[in-house]
């Protein structure tokens, strides 16, 4: 008789402020700055209006909040922006985008035992996530990085937010 043996991976969980948290895979956080300097970009969607210059790189910051929302999140102390990174495609380049975060990310462990559908109050996740788990009482999507920063999706944004 074979037992099944639940696989552990590393996640970090994401709090975005306004009870808002996702998570995406360990690989996919590359740093954290601690009130980075940001500038405001005219004329484009509100949760993607600021970007950063980091090593010799523009990278766009994405406000989660704003994007789920509609609200723009105020830090209260200070600013902290989460560099991720991410891939259109195994075999194209890596791509970093920021994204403002409450609080630093946490590591976390999240067994396959986890995992559980978007409920039905959280629609607008779904074309982000990739999956969903159970942790410490609450639902968490698993953010499809590379979609939430495409030409694509933005489009798509842009004709919604007219």
């Amino acid at each position: 008789m074979t037992e099944e043996v639940a696989k552990n991976s590393r996640a970090w969980l994401l709090d975005f402020g306004r009870g808002l948290q996702a998570a995406v895979g360990h690989h996919e956080m590359w740093q954290v700055l601690i009130s980075p300097v940001l500038f405001e970009v005219p004329c484009t969607l509100t949760y993607c209006s600021e970007v950063l210059v980091f090593q010799d790189r523009i990278l766009p910051v994405l406000d989660m909040s704003n994007l789920l929302e509609g609200e723009k999140t105020i830090p209260v102390t200070s600013s902290v922006v989460g560099i991720a990174i991410y891939q259109d495609e195994p075999t194209h380049p890596i791509h970093y985008a920021g994204l403002h975060l409450a609080t630093r990310p946490q590591s976390i462990y999240v067994s396959d035992n986890q995992a559980c559908d978007l409920p039905a109050h959280q629609p607008d996740w779904e074309p982000l996530a990739l999956s969903c788990f159970f942790h410490k009482g609450r639902t968490i999507p698993i953010i499809e990085l590379a979609y939430l920063f495409s030409e694509e999706f933005n489009t798509k944004m842009l004709q919604i937010k007219k």
